[in-house]
């Protein structure tokens, strides 16, 4: 893999943090001194260290602000949170810095022009003012700022030759330990590559050689990146109440185009989203739409929440509507099919999402359970939940793996002609295989079951009580 990492400096955040840039001269003042003047303020001569009375005499409409710590926190974070969609290593660097690691994604963008590509234009939408940094490591990106117009990533010889040319009053140090370093007459980076390090330790001290060698990529330099915003939870106010719930399908929409966009960001998928509705009578309704496999697409989400809303019967106008998408799961891309078939049928999972979504069907999953009758032993859990865990094996019980899927509660009584038991005015050709089921109760009759086939071509499950009654109890 490439080592290479980006550096975006946002040089005026402390001013552009609130509103972004502005065109009438705006300074940041602490102590009455200005610390940090945008381009308009810099034209009219205002510059950093002035005083503010000196400030106002250059520029009369100067507009002052204070320095707010949290206001360019927050900022930064949230750029760092929209670059999460260029590549998962991002990385702050206060006061108003981000490094990326890219070298991992060059191939995902189709080599470095087409990355480079992507980053040119999220600057270019970019609310804020930026300055570009490119290195071989996270300190070189942040020095090696504004680099000429390239097409493919320089050789770290390249590398090695600009940080060289880096004056040291350029470098980010302490002041200091830069006039320490500029007393034996050393004026750059590079006179100080032959120098051994030892010696560099001892005399500048173990700080500044361990900056050096992660500098260079001598030392390894992990970063903790940012981690994504979770959970995804947005809500849309109407100014009128809205007593028809096909009046919603363009909010939703709204909102699932917002979900799948940072789902698309984060390469996330979700299982299940979940829609309120803020009635006017000061209720809430919470409608889950669920999915059989995890998915980030807006119009499958759209689908199935058209398909729940029509089994929706509103108490009151709806005020609001939110969507909490839950938990999200991570994507997985190599799963896709590379060259999927177009004329292929549609997976069965879509089918199963759809029926899932008709409260009217009940539709359920059928389960196993604890019991001695079979249509005891059968319990139904929604549609969409994962199957829960094998129970562990006992001694006192084993269950037979050939039982039907469905089995009848209560059975269903089949009609007898000449000793042949019937279904559908049709007989049944039984199987000599028998299995009984001896009763734990004196109340309940044994059963002889026995595996019979319809000729409609249907396998089928009866069984024979002790009054020669027949009885259909399931389906394989």
């Amino acid at each position: 893999m490439t080592a290479l990492w980006l550096a975006l400096h946002f040089p005026l955040l402390a001013l552009e943090a609130a509103d972004g840039p502005v065109e009438q001269p705006r300074v940041l003042v602490h102590q009455h001194r200005v610390r940090l003047a945008n381009a308009a303020a810099r034209a009219a001569g205002v510059e950093s260290g002035l005083r503010l009375a000196t400030a106002r005499a250059l520029c009369e409409d100067l507009e002052v602000r204070e320095a707010d710590e949290p206001a360019r926190e927050a900022a930064l974070r949230r750029q760092g949170q929209h670059l999460l969609a260029l590549t998962p290593q991002v990385c702050t660097a206060p006061p108003s810095t981000l490094l990326l690691e890219v070298g991992g994604c060059l191939k995902l963008y189709g080599g470095f022009q087409g990355l480079m590509a992507r980053v040119d234009r999220y600057r270019l939408h970019c609310p804020l003012t930026t300055r570009l940094g490119l290195g071989p490591t996270p300190l070189a990106a942040w020095h090696l700022t504004d680099p000429p117009p390239l097409e493919q990533v320089p050789e770290p010889a390249r590398f090695q030759a600009w940080l060289a040319e880096l004056e040291l009053d350029r470098l980010d140090l302490e002041p200091r330990l830069r006039e320490r370093l500029r007393a034996p007459g050393f004026r750059t980076l590079g006179e100080l590559y032959p120098l051994p390090r030892p010696a560099l330790g001892k005399r500048f001290g173990a700080g500044f050689l361990d900056w050096l060698q992660r500098l260079l990529g001598e030392k390894p330099d992990p970063r903790r990146p940012l981690p994504p915003p979770r959970p995804f939870r947005e809500r849309l106010d109407f100014d009128d109440p809205l007593d028809n719930l096909d009046y919603l399908h363009g909010p939703m929409t709204r909102l699932l185009a917002r979900l799948s966009s940072d789902l698309e960001r984060h390469q996330e998928s979700l299982t299940a989203i979940r829609w309120h509705l803020y009635l006017n009578n000061g209720h809430r309704d919470t409608l889950v739409v669920r999915r059989a496999q995890a998915g980030h697409d807006a119009a499958t989400w759209l689908d199935l929440t058209r398909r729940r809303l029509e089994h929706q019967v509103l108490e009151a106008p709806v005020l609001g509507l939110g969507l909490d998408g839950g938990r999200p799961r991570p994507r997985n891309p190599a799963l896709a099919d590379l060259f999927p078939d177009p004329g292929a049928r549609a997976p069965l999972a879509s089918l199963l999402e759809k029926l899932a979504a008709e409260p009217a069907l009940s539709l359920y999953r059928p389960d196993r359970a604890p019991g001695h009758l079979p249509e005891e032993s059968e319990r139904g859990r929604p549609p969409l939940d994962r199957p829960a865990p094998p129970a562990l094996p006992t001694v006192t019980a084993a269950t037979p793996e050939d039982r039907p899927l469905w089995l009848l509660d209560p059975p269903r009584p089949l009609t007898v002609r000449d000793t042949v038991p019937h279904w559908r005015n049709r007989p049944l050709t039984l199987f000599a295989q028998e299995e009984r089921f001896s009763q734990p109760w004196q109340t309940q009759a044994a059963r002889r079951y026995h595996v019979a086939h319809h000729p409609d071509g249907l396998c089928c499950w009866v069984f024979q009580d002790d009054q020669e009654g027949w009885w259909l109890q399931g389906f394989f």
